[in-house]
C-alpha cells in the first residue's frame, strides 16, 4: 500500500533510510522525452520502447515528466500514464525518479502518491512555478510532498522556468530536517551548483542538469547528470561518465567537448531536435506537443549531418 493510505499502521520511512536510498541516485539519469502517437496522444508503447533503449545503452536511471518530457504541458492523468509506462518498462532494469512538480502543491502530491504506488524509486519536484511564492511557501510545498510519500523526495531547481531559485541555505535546512533527500540543479549557474554541493552532507546526491559543464560538475562533487540529450544519444553521455569512473581524464574531457559540440548543434530547438534524432535512429516517438513545432527538413538535415561529422551517428 502506498502513501495515499498513510495512517498509524503505516509509519513514515525514517530520514536516515530515505537518505540511504537517495544516495544511490547517481550516474547518468535520462530526462526522458515523452513519446506521442500520430494524433498527438501519449503513446505508452513507444515510451516503453524508449525506456528499453535507454537501459540497453547504459543509462543508470530514468527521469520522466521533466522539462525534456514536457511535464508541464501534460495533464495530471497523462503524467500518470507516462509514469506508469516508464515504471512498467523499467522494472528490474533501472531505477526511476518521477518528476511530479506542478504549479500547485495538490497536483504534485497527487502525482507523487501515484508514482510511489506505481513503484518509483523516488520523486523529484520542481518548485511551484508562475506565481513565485517565496522561500517559505516553497519549503511548505516540499514538506507536503515529504509527508505524502515514503520514498525519497528530491528538489528540482530550474529557476529560469519556475522563477524560484533554491538557495543553498534553504536546501541545507530542508536536507537537515529530512524533508528532501536529494537535488537536481538545472540553474545553469556553476558557482551556484558548487554552493549547493557545499551546503549538504556528502551522501546527499546533487544531480547536475546542465550538460555543457557536466564533467566539471562531477569533479566538483555532483553525483551525476540528468540529461535531456541522453534521450536522443545516451551513449555520448554514458561514455563521458564511464571515462570519469575509470580515471581517464583526457577521454572524459574529449567526451565533454563532444557534448558541448552536440548541444551547440541543437541549441535553438533542443527538444524538437531530439525527436528527429531518435527518428533517424529508428525510434519514432512522434512529434513534440504544441506550441513546440517539429523541425523542418533543412534543420533536421543540418543537425543529422553535424552529428555524423562529429562521429556521433
Amino acid at each position: 500500500m502506498g502513501a495515499s493510505a498513510k495512517d498509524k499502521s503505516h509509519p513514515e520511512a525514517p530520514p536516515v533510510q530515505l537518505a540511504r536510498l537517495a544516495s544511490k541516485v547517481k550516474g547518468l539519469y535520462t530526462a526522458l522525452l515523452t513519446a506521442f502517437d500520430d494524433g498527438g496522444r501519449v503513446d505508452t508503447d513507444r515510451i516503453a520502447k524508449l525506456v528499453r533503449f535507454q537501459a540497453s545503452k547504459g543509462a543508470d536511471g530514468i527521469f520522466p515528466c521533466g522539462s525534456t518530457g514536457l511535464g508541464p504541458m501534460l495533464t495530471v492523468e497523462e503524467r500518470k500514464s507516462v509514469a506508469g509506462a516508464v515504471l512498467e518498462a523499467s522494472r528490474k532494469r533501472v531505477p526511476v525518479v518521477v518528476q511530479v512538480g506542478a504549479a500547485d502543491t495538490t497536483s504534485a502530491v497527487d502525482l507523487a502518491r501515484h508514482a510511489e504506488d506505481a513503484g518509483a524509486y523516488a520523486v523529484a519536484s520542481l518548485t511551484p512555478y508562475y506565481y513565485r511564492p517565496g522561500d517559505r511557501a516553497v519549503a511548505k510545498h516540499f514538506e507536503a510532498l515529504s509527508e505524502a510519500v515514503e520514498i525519497p523526495v528530491l528538489a528540482y531547481n530550474i529557476p529560469q522556468f519556475t522563477g524560484n531559485n533554491l538557495q543553498a541555505k534553504t536546501v541545507a535546512e530542508l536536507a537537515k530536517r529530512g524533508i528532501i533527500s536529494g537535488l537536481k540543479d538545472s540553474s545553469r549557474d556553476f558557482l551556484h551548483l558548487m554552493e549547493l554541493v557545499d551546503s549538504v552532507p556528502g551522501d546527499f546526491p546533487v544531480m547536475n542538469g546542465t550538460e555543457e559543464y557536466g564533467l566539471f560538475a562531477i569533479y566538483s562533487g555532483a553525483s551525476g547528470l540528468v540529461s535531456g540529450g541522453a534521450s536522443a544519444i545516451p551513449e555520448l553521455f554514458k561514455s563521458m561518465l564511464t571515462a570519469v569512473r575509470r580515471g581517464d581524464h583526457a577521454a572524459a574531457l574529449a567526451e565533454q567537448n563532444h557534448v558541448r559540440a552536440f548541444k551547440g548543434l541543437v541549441r535553438q530547438n533542443q527538444i524538437s531536435a531530439y525527436y528527429e534524432i531518435l527518428r533517424e535512429r529508428g525510434m519514432d516517438c512522434g512529434s513534440p506537443r504544441r506550441p513546440l513545432l517539429p523541425l523542418d527538413r533543412g534543420e533536421t538535415k543540418r543537425i543529422i549531418d553535424g552529428m555524423k561529422a562529429l562521429g556521433l551517428l
